[in-house]
């Protein structure tokens, strides 16, 4: 094994324990707690609070706090949940994960780069997206499992509010002061009101994106009373307390993209309607398009963005323009791409990098082409439309539908965040796994024949706790 660079070997002995140690603490999960609960434990909190160390390992896939989730996930589940994790029932949307997966064996063969890089750059795939969204598809096939991981990441959230605002006020320095090194300058991100935390992710931006999904699932949680309580705090209270943090995050993506999600919800319980949320979920399908097309330069996004910042504006004229030159890369090996390696990047005469990757989709066009950024979109935006089109819209706000109508906005604005940043993580492919169960499960709840002939609205079929406890959980009628 060897580290990767000067950032990496700056990491404490206690960063390197803490990594180590990770897999038995899930193993300990998987004894004491039920195992979806577990495998919820497991990607949200090693998400949020290990260190963001990755350990090179020749031709294998980086040691990283990602990868040793899943594996200790997988391990856990194997042994004190029997073949669960083998006993999922291959569908079509599936065949979007297998393309994001194995098309790096295609690209790297194509150029020259060797089957066994192939194989190496395919297995990263498998364990930065593969892995959680498998997970996912067998862990989360139920109404109330699926309403326990909306819940888990909201808890992830509040566990964060206190380390954000000691941030917000002292400076972004936790995981430099805990595991060793710090991902940035402070003095680059001192902001009205304090500084922009950072905590344990790689930068402010992705805290304010997290932030802001806990603030929409809480949100929803509160108006449909699904629960009605979280530790003993009203839900109003809960996403009040959220939504107040992610605005002291101060990054506007982030915040107008929660903004977004909120009004999406809001729609489908006043004037009753999902529209909205289909316009998020088709959003990255027309920027992609009209963008690799040339269709679009982006120039009036600009010109938005200088009425609010001019230093926002810049930013994004600068994500544009390397958008523009990366495209017309990406164009001349469009179906697999260029492969690894910075082969994708833009040079100049002299052999200077003249281009800087931002956006998930660009990265993932260039250096894998669109077959495997088509795989990427069938696997998360089809699963949130397999999911938007299941649930009919008057059961959008039931209590039983609310967690899974919430994730399937969520997987929406992960996927618009990743048109100019590279915010998904492995609690998002976790999510999109188990959107992609759920919208079966609801496919067959909904419009199965009893649900035909009955017609009956949901009733209140199971109870898990009473008014002074957390949850209290209703399932349509004809679920199963």
């Amino acid at each position: 094994m060897e580290t990767t660079d000067a950032f990496t070997s700056a990491f404490n002995h206690f960063a390197y324990l803490t990594l180590a140690a990770w897999v038995p603490v899930i193993l300990a999960m998987f004894a004491l707690m039920k195992p979806h609960r577990a495998v919820i434990g497991a990607f949200v909190f090693g998400y949020l609070m290990l260190p963001d160390l990755s350990i090179h390992v020749h031709t294998l896939p980086d040691v990283n706090k990602v990868s040793v989730t899943c594996i200790g996930v997988i391990i856990g589940s194997l042994l004190f949940d029997g073949m669960r994790l083998l006993m999922v029932r291959p569908r079509l949307i599936d065949l979007g994960a297998f393309a994001l997966c194995f098309s790096p064996i295609v690209t790297s063969v194509l150029n020259g780069n060797g089957i066994m890089d192939g194989f190496a750059a395919s297995a990263a795939v498998v364990t930065r997206w593969g892995l959680a969204y498998w997970i996912g598809r067998a862990y989360f096939t139920d109404w109330e499992a699926t309403r326990d991981l909306a819940m888990g990441i909201v808890i992830g959230g509040l566990v964060y509010v206190p380390l954000c605002w000691w941030e917000i006020r002292m400076s972004p320095q936790l995981h430099g002061w805990i595991y060793g090194p710090t991902f940035q300058s402070f003095r680059r991100d001192y902001h009205l009101f304090g500084f922009r935390p950072n905590v344990f992710l790689q930068d402010g931006l992705t805290v304010t994106m997290f932030m802001g999904v806990c603030t929409l699932l809480a949100y929803w949680a509160w108006m449909t009373a699904s629960p009605r309580k979280l530790f003993g705090m009203p839900m109003f209270f809960v996403f009040g307390l959220l939504f107040f943090t992610t605005v002291m995050c101060k990054a506007l993506g982030g915040l107008t993209l929660c903004t977004a999600g909120v009004a999406a919800l809001t729609f489908s319980r006043w004037p009753r309607t999902k529209v909205l949320a289909l316009v998020l979920i088709v959003i990255p399908f027309v920027y992609i398009f009209v963008r690799s097309n040339k269709d679009w330069s982006g120039e009036n996004l600009v010109q938005l963005a200088q009425k609010i910042s001019e230093e926002r504006a810049r930013s994004l004229d600068f994500r544009l323009t390397n958008e523009n030159l990366l495209t017309e890369k990406a164009w001349q090996k469009p179906l697999f791409g260029w492969g690894g390696f910075n082969k994708a990047q833009v040079y100049d005469w002299e052999g200077n990098q003249k281009t800087i990757v931002d956006g998930l989709w660009i990265q993932i066009l260039g250096e894998h082409g669109f077959v495997n950024l088509a795989g990427l979109l069938l696997m998360t935006l089809g699963s949130a439309f397999l999911l938007w089109r299941s649930i009919p819209t008057r059961y959008w706000s039931d209590p039983a539908c609310a967690a899974p109508v919430a994730l399937c906005v969520v997987v929406a604005l992960y996927m618009i965040d990743g048109l100019f940043n590279a915010t998904f993580n492995p609690v998002a492919s976790l999510v999109v796994g188990a959107v992609a169960s759920m919208s079966f499960v609801a496919k067959s709840a909904f419009r199965g024949a009893a649900a035909k002939i009955t017609g009956q609205r949901p009733t209140a079929a199971v109870v898990t706790a009473v008014s002074d406890k957390p949850y209290v959980y209703a399932r349509p009628a004809g679920a199963r």
